[in-house]
């Protein structure tokens, strides 16, 4: 971290400090874990990151600009923990998580820049692990989506989120420029959420721009009951292309809260079919774990993991390789801090 960067975070604090309509909040987090692969193949020992969220260093801001109207932005750097680099998603971005500005008001809220997109939103927000760790994400790692440029952030994205004030839903609107890029990157989606009690469901539809493909559909759905200590999720997701292979998967998952200790379970299966409709990848990952809350900012966590592989996958965790169709296994046990 160099000199110029540590000037341009002090004048952000400084800025926050100084005008009483604005604010700028200095946040982060470092999830460090130990983490065991096995497979068929190799297997493999690891300090890691991001086994419960991903390490990161962020700044927000807003700004009241009266008559109901302002600004924000959010800036965030990903790191690895365990050895101090920039994260390998787009290793070659600094702000290689989140980079946007844009206004809200009485009528929603509009972003330009680098943002999640409404059909990653689902993935995350449906699934008990969330979005890291060994037993997460098999509906998306085994999707067709999760190949394309704008699988879980989109950038030159202009984004539009709906008021909190329809009755329970919510609409997110996004659209992404590829910019002349011919590997892709364009992104197309909107969702659609309802929220009533103890319930809560999201659709989502997208469309991802790639001429190899002849483009890539994907519907995305998710919901979350919760009653009592106990919080039920379920995910379903299809992305259809015009003439390469196309994906399916589910996902039934839950968690359960004792004080301060949330324990997890769940299964997923996802299927890759070619352009014929002969399967050719399937996974099916089962997962249990544990989040044990020491305060509201430090928690201890661990995962484990069994992955079975049929009609030629070879999924695998943490560093290890198995062969097709073969069984695979994962731990992670860590700790996050967040500030």
């Amino acid at each position: 971290m160099n000199r110029h960067f540590l000037a341009c975070a002090a004048l952000f604090a400084l800025a926050g400090a100084s005008h009483a309509q604005s604010g700028v909040n200095i946040y982060g987090v470092l999830d460090t874990n130990l983490g065991w692969g096995s497979g068929s193949v190799s297997d493999n020992k690891q300090v890691g990151t991001g086994g419960l969220m991903g390490s990161r260093l962020g700044f927000r801001g807003t700004e009241d600009l009266g008559d109901g109207l302002k600004a924000n932005f959010v800036i965030e750097h990903g790191l690895n923990s365990d050895t101090g680099m920039q994260a390998s998603p787009a290793p070659g971005l600094f702000w290689n998580r989140l980079a946007y500005v844009g206004l809200g008001s009485r009528f929603g809220d509009v972003n330009l820049g680098r943002q999640y997109t409404p059909t990653f939103l689902v993935h995350a927000t449906y699934d008990a692990f969330g979005p890291q760790g060994v037993a997460a994400q098999q509906v998306l790692l085994g999707s067709m989506e999760f190949a394309q440029p704008a699988s879980i952030r989109a950038a030159n994205s202009v984004s539009y989120l709906t008021p909190n004030t329809l009755g329970g839903f919510a609409l997110t609107a996004m659209v992404s420029a590829n910019e002349g890029s011919p590997t892709g990157g364009k992104y197309t989606g909107l969702s659609l959420t309802w929220q009533g009690g103890s319930l809560s469901t999201t659709a989502a539809f997208a469309r991802y721009y790639n001429p190899a493909l002849d483009d890539l559909d994907a519907f995305t759905l998710g919901a979350r009951y919760s009653f009592g200590a106990f919080t039920l999720y379920g995910l379903y997701d299809r992305a259809n292309s015009g003439n390469g292979p196309d994906s399916h998967g589910v996902q039934v998952s839950g968690t359960y809260t004792v004080g301060v200790l949330d324990l997890k379970a769940s299964i997923a299966r996802s299927v890759l079919k070619s352009p014929g409709g002969v399967e050719i990848g399937s996974t099916q990952r089962a997962g249990v774990g544990f989040v044990y809350n020491l305060s509201k900012r430090t928690a201890l966590y661990g995962q484990y993991a069994h992955l079975a592989n049929s009609h030629g996958a070879a999924a695998a965790v943490n560093g290890a390789v198995t062969g097709p169709n073969e069984g695979a296994n994962g731990v992670d046990l860590g700790i996050r801090h967040a500030f």
